[in-house]
C-alpha cells in the first residue's frame, strides 16, 4: 500500500513538472508586428495612401506578420470620404490595395484636433472619429483581439504571440481629451504583465526635443516609473514624420517615419520581432506604389 502511494506521489510531480514546462514553452515570447505611423489620409482623389499598404502585403509575402499596428494621426482632417478610404486600405480584407493584416490604430493630435492638430485649442470635428475609433474597439473586444480599454482616453491593450500591447494613444497622462490614463497603464501592466511577458509600449508622441512641447517631462517620468517594473521589451511612437532612435532613462525609443515621401526621403515603416529573449526592430523603405521596399 506504502509503495502504491509512493508511486501515485511521484506521478503526481512528475505530471506537475510537465505541466510547468509545457506553461512555459507556451508563454515564450514569438511574433512579428509591423508598426507604421502618421498616414494623414485626405480627400479623394487618392495618391500615395496605398502605397504602405502594398509594400507591407509584400513583405507579408516574404515573412511572418502578426499583425499591424498605426501609431497615430490616421486622418488629416473629419470627413465621411477620408474615413471610407482610410477604412478601403487599413481595415483588413483580401483586396489588392487592402491591407491582409489584423490592425490596431492608435490616434494623434490630427485625429483629436482636425482642424490644426493642436488638441489643446481646438477639437471641432473630433466627435466624428472618436465615434468610428469607439466603434473599432468594441469590435476588437467582441472579438476577443483586445484585452482591455480605458473608456476615457480609448487606450487599450492586447496580447500577440506571449507579448503585452499598451496602445497608449496621444501619450501617458496626456488630458487634451479625455482623463488621464497614467493609473490606467498601471493597473493594466500590473494584471496582465506581471509575470514577466514582453511588454511592448506605442503611443503618438516621441522623444525628440520638439515632443517636449506636447506632452511634458513630468508624464515621460511617471510613465517610465510604470514601465522600469516590467519586462519592456520595445517603444513605439510617431508624430515628428522622420526616423529615428532616441533614448531615455535606458531604453531605445523608435521614431517611426511617416507614410509618403517628403523632404527626408521616401516612406518607411518598422518591422518589430520578438522571439524568446531576442528582440529586433528593422526598418523598410517603400520604394514606389507597386509593393516594392527594402531594408534600411
Amino acid at each position: 500500500m506504502l509503495t502504491k502511494m509512493i508511486f501515485a506521489t511521484l506521478l503526481l510531480f512528475a505530471l506537475s513538472a510537465l505541466n510547468g514546462y509545457a506553461s512555459e514553452k507556451k508563454r515564450e515570447a514569438n511574433c512579428t508586428i509591423v508598426i507604421a505611423a502618421d498616414l494623414h489620409f485626405d480627400l479623394p482623389p487618392e495618391t500615395d495612401q496605398f502605397h504602405h499598404v502594398l509594400a507591407i502585403n509584400a513583405l507579408g509575402d516574404q515573412r511572418r506578420i502578426d499583425g499591424v499596428i498605426l501609431a497615430g494621426d490616421l486622418f488629416d482632417k473629419s470627413h465621411p470620404k477620408i474615413l471610407d478610404l482610410y477604412r478601403q486600405r487599413w481595415e483588413r480584407g483580401p483586396g489588392y490595395r487592402q491591407i491582409h493584416y489584423d490592425t490596431y490604430p492608435t490616434f494623434g493630435n490630427h485625429d483629436i484636433s482636425p482642424e490644426s492638430g493642436r488638441p489643446e485649442q481646438n477639437r471641432i470635428g473630433m466627435e466624428f472619429n472618436l465615434h468610428y475609433l469607439d466603434s473599432t474597439l468594441l469590435d476588437m473586444k467582441q472579438a476577443g483581439r483586445i484585452l482591455n480599454i480605458h473608456r476615457s482616453s480609448r487606450s487599450y491593450s492586447f496580447d500577440i504571440g506571449g507579448v503585452h500591447f499598451v496602445c497608449g494613444q496621444l501619450a501617458a497622462g496626456d488630458t487634451t481629451y479625455c482623463e488621464s490614463n497614467m493609473q490606467w497603464i498601471a493597473d493594466d501592466l500590473k494584471k496582465y504583465a506581471s509575470d514577466g511577458k514582453p511588454v511592448v509600449y506605442v503611443q503618438h508622441y516621441g522623444f525628440d526635443a520638439w515632443a517636449l512641447e506636447w506632452w511634458t517631462e513630468e508624464q515621460r517620468t511617471q510613465l517610465f516609473d510604470i514601465l522600469e517594473h516590467y519586462n519592456l521589451a520595445a517603444f513605439f511612437v510617431g508624430h515628428t514624420h522622420t526616423k529615428s532612435v532616441q533614448h531615455y532613462r535606458g531604453y531605445d525609443i523608435h521614431q517611426v517615419n511617416n507614410a509618403w515621401r517628403d523632404d527626408d526621403g521616401n516612406a518607411s515603416f518598422d518591422v518589430l520581432q520578438i522571439k524568446g529573449k531576442r528582440v529586433t526592430v528593422e526598418t523598410y523603405e517603400v520604394l514606389d506604389g507597386n509593393g516594392n521596399f527594402k531594408r534600411l
